[in-house]
């Protein structure tokens, strides 16, 4: 059986249709190259949002800390030093009117003229007056510092301050019923209550005021080393982080100019110069509050608290002279005691830098040339001739010389209380507006990093 041979199937020659993409192997190696870059530019990206946003968060932190301490400094802790030296004045100077009370009478006719009468020499009513005055005052101070002191301690001084209030109110009632009263001659128990009632201030009273305001200055100097301190450091983050973001991004801009070939992004180049700006900004703000706290304390309360204490020291002095007058049998440590108040005076004036502390000086001198040549009068026997210097109105009156003293010194004490409210209203004022500020410029940086990177991006999607 012969087999059919079949003729072989020639080849197709019908046209193929075109590979519409790369082979397999080069489409995988194109993948490849592509994800060397984007992860790179993703990494880029990462680290500088991330920097961005570390700095977003150390300037709105470092703002609100710092702010917060400075508030404390100048709404709490500064207020509760003024209401205690104020307590601390209002005390020394009640005692000073309590003691002027004392001279109280009728001086002696002048010699050699036949129509003369006796001169009621009566410092009482504007001592009663400025006591009353005085009352109030420590009244406020009180408040002020039950509400921000240990009230312990408050509760302990208004015990004090009502035994001593008992001791002046029976000197007060002996003087005001002392019938036909010679001036320099008191009645020995409105003496006598008087210096137990000064003796109650001086050992117990005016030390524990003392001890209330030294724990408030030192409340003072550690909030403002806390409020300066708070701004060093967070300057020194911002100026890291600040510094970190601004050279990352510069480095990004030329990695794409060398890598990618591209011009510097307008994007990136926006977002540069907002952490620059913010970088500058916050850190010279930051630096300018620490200054401005120094200031308000250093320019500000310190010599105004050092005048509060030449005001008590000046007070008790003129206490201790209005008792010299009247007291014989204590004249000489009353002497010292007015020449001690009257050196530490100096001393505390001598401290003060201010051009207007000088005239201050001057009048305290006038005071005591006065008070020197009340103490010559005096010391020669006429009492009289004393009383009316120490109460006389005349320029060279004691009571016209310590007058125009205390006049200048809280002139200047109201300009150093002003000093500190302007450097705390300039500190205050500069981290007020910062923080929307860093929010804003920080932001805006964000979303420029994100513009930035996208074209890129978009290249190898």
């Amino acid at each position: 059986m012969t087999a059919t041979l079949q003729p072989a199937a020639a080849p197709s020659t019908a046209p193929q249709p075109p590979q519409t993409g790369p082979a397999p192997g080069v489409a995988g190696q194109a993948s490849r190259r592509a994800a060397g870059p984007v992860l790179r530019l993703r990494a880029q990206a990462g680290a500088a949002l991330l920097l961005v946003a570390a700095l977003l968060a150390v300037a709105l932190l470092g703002f609100a800390d710092t702010a917060a301490r400075v508030h404390q400094l100048v709404a709490v802790s500064e207020p509760r030093a003024a209401a205690a030296g104020r307590l601390y004045q209002a005390l020394s100077d009640l005692d000073a009117q309590r003691a002027k009370s004392l001279v109280v009478g009728y001086s002696a006719a002048t010699p050699g003229d036949p129509n003369a009468t006796p001169v009621l020499v009566d410092d009482g009513v504007l001592a009663s007056l400025t006591a009353q005055a005085d009352q109030r005052a420590a009244d406020q101070a009180f408040a002020q510092l039950a509400a921000s002191a240990d009230a312990e301690k408050v509760r302990g001084l208004l015990d004090t301050l009502s035994l001593y209030d008992a001791l002046t109110g029976t000197e007060e009632y002996f003087v005001g019923t002392q019938a036909n009263p010679v001036v320099g001659h008191p009645l020995p128990a409105a003496v006598d209550n008087y210096a137990q009632a000064d003796a109650l201030l001086q050992a117990a009273l005016l030390p524990q005021v003392h001890a209330l305001l030294a724990d408030a200055d030192q409340q003072v100097a550690h909030d403002r080393d806390a409020a300066h301190a708070a701004a060093l450091r967070y300057t020194l983050l911002l100026a890291v982080l600040g510094a970190g973001a601004v050279l990352l991004l510069l480095w990004w801009q030329r990695d794409l100019t060398v890598r990618h070939h591209r011009v510097f992004s307008l994007p990136l180049l926006g977002a540069t110069l907002a952490v620059l700006a913010l970088l500058l900004g916050a850190t010279s703000t930051l630096l300018d509050a620490a200054d401005q706290v120094d200031a308000a304390v250093a320019r500000g309360y310190t010599p105004y608290a050092r005048l509060a204490q030449a005001s008590v020291a000046a007070a008790d002095a003129e206490a201790r002279q209005s008792r010299w007058v009247v007291d014989d049998s204590y004249r000489i440590v009353l002497g010292d005691q007015f020449r001690a108040d009257a050196d530490q005076v100096r001393g505390l004036l001598a401290a003060d830098t201010d051009p207007a502390a000088a005239v201050v000086r001057q009048r305290f001198d006038a005071y005591l040339s006065a008070d020197g040549n009340l103490r010559q009068v005096a010391g020669s026997g006429d009492v009289n001739q004393a009383a009316l210097r120490l109460t006389g109105v005349g320029r060279d009156d004691v009571a016209f010389a310590y007058y125009d003293f205390t006049l200048h010194l809280d002139q200047l004490a109201t300009d150093h209380a002003a000093a500190f409210s302007a450097h705390a209203a300039a500190a205050r004022d500069d981290l007020g507006v910062w923080p929307a500020a860093s929010a804003a410029l920080l932001g805006t940086a964000l979303l420029l990093v994100l513009a930035g990177v996208r074209p890129r991006l978009r290249e190898y999607s």
